[in-house]
């Protein structure tokens, strides 16, 4: 989704045209998922924060599978 943002983005702003109409991507990102694209080096907050949704369990399995490991 992010690659199809900055295509609209680009798109928006004169950058570059065909590709993807960004009037009719933008209304897909809701106002409450823009944190999405906004990097946070607070993982303990981001785990609370999402507790309970998609964004929680992925973290739980980075967690578990990925940042647990050792290598």
């Amino acid at each position: 989704m992010i690659g199809a943002a900055i295509e609209a983005a680009n798109n928006l702003t004169g950058l570059r045209s065909g590709g993807l109409d960004p009037e009719q991507l933008l209304p897909l990102y809701a106002e409450d998922q823009f944190i999405h694209m906004l990097p946070s080096i607070d993982f303990e907050e981001q785990r609370r924060f999402r507790q309970g949704s998609q964004g929680g369990e992925f973290i739980d399995y980075l967690a578990a599978n990925v940042i647990g490991k050792k290598r």
